[in-house]
């Protein structure tokens, strides 16, 4: 009896808890119920959001984009396939020239003139005409021959002697300057347009300089006039090669040669390396001594004072062979200088540097 009124006292224990805990699952059932519509406005306002975003979410599925439904993000295997590159700070960049209109060819600008080239006229008769050397006209022209040159062509004459340099990758301004002998203020004023950055003079390769009193070397005279040679004597051009007219007899006839101004005494040098094959004396030339230089050319030096050398001698460009005279038919001291083609004199001027 006992036994079993303790087992009917805990049977309605045991009833007893498990009626309060049915209450408080029926109370936490009514919660849930109670939240769930928020919830679920909640969650679809959420999924909207993140749709909108185009971020790529579970719920998309619910609300997909017009337009987009077949839009796909790229895996992380497609990421990895997409090389990235760093450009270090130590990593070399090559600095691009200027263009355009940071970037000029022609930095000279120096004052000249335009002339007109008349028939029969030679480069050499320019040049003396208005005191500019061969050299400057081949370069300032850019004439590849000076047989190049006829009528009606204008050639262009700078106000003062010099050529146009075409700068490489190896120049500056400072080794320019020392390699021809050039004052820094005369190469800044016939050439406006050279850079200044950082407070300095600044070149690049392929562009035009003009270099102030400065003449072409005697390889590329020689490519542009032939054989190249030198003035046997220096002075004034008294009279130029072609036709003259006497002045009191109105006259007219042949110079074959140029007549150079000179003191008596002067020395007479080589035009170019040769053989002796005349000295002598003859009633109109005077002293005189002709030069064959194994080239299809030779040399009349005339009016000469002394003569000192002889017949089948070798001279060497530059040597002296006699001293400036009055003798022959010579009002004055002078050289009378002809250069001769086979049997047909040539301008001296063409070829003389």
């Amino acid at each position: 009896m006992i036994v079993t009124a303790k087992r009917q006292e805990i049977d309605a224990s045991l009833l007893k808890k498990k009626k309060q805990l049915s209450s408080v699952s029926l109370s936490e059932t009514g919660r849930v119920r109670s939240v769930n519509p928020f919830l679920t406005v909640y969650m679809l306002s959420l999924c909207l959001f993140f749709v909108l975003l185009g971020t790529e979410l579970p719920y998309k599925q619910f609300l997909p984009p017009r337009g987009l439904s077949n839009l796909t993000m790229p895996g992380e295997f497609a990421l990895q396939q997409v090389e990235i590159k760093t450009l270090r700070a130590e990593t070399p960049v090559l600095i691009p020239q200027p263009q355009d209109s940071d970037f000029q060819v022609r930095l000279w600008d120096v004052p000249h003139q335009r002339y007109r080239m008349k028939e029969g006229e030679r480069l050499s008769s320019v040049s003396q005409r208005y005191g500019r050397s061969i050299s400057t006209l081949i370069s300032f022209n850019r004439l590849e021959s000076i047989s190049g040159v006829h009528k009606d062509d204008i050639l262009l004459i700078p106000s003062v002697d010099g050529i146009v340099y075409k700068t490489t990758r190896n120049d500056n301004l400072e080794n320019l300057i020392f390699r021809y002998g050039l004052e820094k203020r005369d190469l800044v004023l016939y050439n406006p347009h050279i850079q200044i950055r950082d407070k300095k003079l600044e070149i690049f390769p392929g562009q035009e300089l003009f270099l102030p009193d400065v003449s072409l070397t005697d390889d590329q005279l020689r490519d542009r006039t032939g054989q190249l040679y030198v003035f046997p004597v220096q002075g004034r051009i008294l009279t130029t090669y072609g036709s003259i007219r006497d002045n009191v007899t109105q006259i007219e006839s042949f110079h074959n040669g140029i007549d150079i101004k000179g003191d008596l005494g002067d020395p007479v040098v080589a035009a170019l390396d040769g053989t002796i094959i005349s000295a002598g004396f003859n009633n109109s030339y005077g002293n005189f001594i002709v030069v064959d230089h194994r080239n299809g050319y030779k040399t009349l030096y005339a009016h000469l004072n002394s003569i000192s050398v002889r017949r089948n001698d070798k001279v060497l460009q530059g040597e002296i062979i006699a001293e400036v005279g009055k003798s022959g038919f010579a009002p004055s001291a002078h050289l009378h200088f002809s250069l001769f083609k086979g049997k047909k004199s040539v301008d001296p001027l063409d070829f003389l540097h």
